[in-house]
């Protein structure tokens, strides 16, 4: 089945884990834009809405679940596909996450690049056949 490209939002603020899976998403076939933090990502958001976000919660400036909180606020963005990246899943960020209906939540250091990947095309919308 053919889909198109899809269009992913990373938004993590280590850099190399933020390189590895930008490059793993663009090397899987999607257009990706990568950003360090929860404020920027609104701001990329909100000039072009992405297919998928997949978001780290712990970051400066806005965490993830911050981030969560505004776009589930906006009627074109209540129901945009997220994925969780986190290195705390026991944290209560991460429980505020999941009330904000996230699609997936992945721990890091046992999600390998390729876990992203995967769950990421489970996530995007399918292509009519």
């Amino acid at each position: 089945m053919y889909r198109p490209m899809a269009y992913v939002l990373l938004v993590e603020d280590d850099a190399d884990t933020m390189y590895v899976l930008c490059e793993t998403l663009r090397k899987g076939g999607h257009e990706a834009d990568c950003v360090p933090n929860g404020k920027q990502a609104l701001s990329v958001i909100l000039g072009r809405t992405p297919d998928l976000i997949i978001t780290d919660l712990f970051m400066p400036e806005m965490d993830g679940a911050g981030l969560l909180e505004i776009l589930r606020c906006y009627l074109r963005l209540n129901s945009l596909p997220v994925i969780v990246l986190t290195g705390l899943p026991d944290s209560p960020l991460v429980e505020r996450a999941r009330n904000l209906r996230v699609n997936a939540i992945l721990v890091k250091g046992k999600a390998s690049p390729q876990d992203v990947l995967n769950a990421d095309e489970h996530e995007l919308p399918r292509a009519p056949h």
